[in-house]
């Protein structure tokens, strides 16, 4: 039932999202910010599953701080950490197929391209600067 909750939520933003006049740049700010609260909303469901990718997010915030920089709680960290957890859980690949599915239909012909691009932009190593 929760990813269904999430999946509506998902659905409601994603038509705000349609309707935003992107060639502002108000809109182009409105635009970022629901995507950023549909990353928050998966993220919270992966922390509340105790989803980690090498200890991200929760064990490495018990890390020393000095081990880590200002930075390291970033959002392109999350979106690997997402990305990373769409290959390895039915369920967060289900949230995010549906998530991309709803803001940018016809970007992908199928869950399971999409999953194989996750997974080839994760290998590659070129798409994302940073690790988790």
């Amino acid at each position: 039932m929760i990813v269904e909750g999430i999946k509506n939520q998902i659905t409601l933003l994603s038509i705000n999202y349609h309707e935003i006049n992107e060639q502002s740049i108000d809109g182009f700010k409105d635009a970022e910010m629901l995507e950023k609260k549909v990353e928050d909303l998966l993220t919270d469901y992966c922390v509340q599953h105790n989803y980690l990718v090498n200890g991200f997010p929760t064990e490495k915030k018990c890390s020393p701080l000095e081990e880590l920089d200002e930075d390291y709680f970033c959002r392109e960290r999350y979106q690997l950490y997402l990305d990373h957890l769409v290959t390895q859980n039915t369920d967060v690949a289900d949230l995010m197929w549906h998530y991309v599915n709803s803001f940018w239909p016809n970007q992908f012909e199928s869950k399971s391209i999409y999953i194989e691009t996750i997974k080839e932009q994760i290998d590659s190593g070129v798409f994302y600067d940073l690790e988790i």
